[in-house]
């Protein structure tokens, strides 16, 4: 088990909670880009496994406030595909030292980016969205950056469609990485104490979250797709160069 962490590290996580819940709460996903950098810092001993603790609450808020907007058949599509990942990113785990690992992660992101900048309609092909279902797993479970694969699938698509397609597959995605995390026992109680310490910060972010959607979902939705993906990669990319 980890240690604790003093309450300045708390404080801080739960500022980049409040920004994160914001972030994932108006484009989908982004939550991890910001939290996993900050507790990388902190104690990156608690990743995964805090982050999808207190993102499974968060994507169920998510789902039900955007529930109309499900994409049923995308969501089945990827879910298929998170089995497959979640066991591939488990077994990346166990081989894989961490810094290569994110190199690799933060790479795949980069790669797709610069593909849907010059093909947006790339998520339209078949097999798209089991691809980033499978994609999302190997993401989820390994670094905790499920997001980037599924927002790349659905990011011509309206906000409401996005966000609450996402969002389900979080929930189902989370499920599955926690209990394959458990089961390899990579999970402890330090990890369920960061998640509950930062639950106030998630909550206020997505309030805040509320005043950004309309904005958004005008003009805004899939250039600030493409933007916080690209920095999922990058941040991923030199977070395992320097480790």
């Amino acid at each position: 088990m980890t240690g604790a962490l003093s309450w300045e590290q708390v404080l801080i996580a739960v500022a980049a909670a409040v920004v994160a819940a914001a972030i994932q709460g108006s484009i989908g996903f982004g939550f991890s880009l910001v939290v996993v950098p900050t507790l990388t810092l902190i104690e990156p001993r608690l990743l995964p496994a805090a982050i999808l603790l207190v993102a499974l609450p968060m994507t169920i808020f998510l789902t039900y406030r955007e529930r109309h907007a499900v994409d049923l058949r995308g969501l089945a599509l990827t879910s298929a595909g998170r089995i497959f990942g979640t066991g591939a990113g488990l077994w990346l785990l166990t081989i894989v030292p961490d810094d290569d690992l994110a190199v690799l992660m933060g790479s795949i992101i980069l790669v797709a980016v610069v593909v849907s900048a010059f093909a947006p309609d790339f998520e339209s092909r078949s097999g798209a969205h089991l691809s980033a279902g499978v994609a999302s797993g190997v993401m989820g479970t390994a670094a905790a950056l499920g997001g980037p694969p599924l927002a790349l699938a659905y990011q011509s698509r309206p906000g409401p469609v996005l966000r609450a397609t996402l969002s389900a597959s979080f929930v189902i995605g989370a499920l599955m990485s926690l209990t394959g995390l458990l089961i390899v026992g990579r999970i402890d109680g330090s990890h369920a104490r960061l998640a509950v310490e930062l639950l106030p910060g998630v909550a206020l972010g997505l309030w805040l979250s509320k005043r950004t959607i309309h904005l958004l979902d005008r003009r805004w939705l899939r250039p600030a797709i493409l933007i916080f993906a690209g920095a999922a990669g990058i941040v991923t990319v030199v977070t395992g160069i320097s480790a």
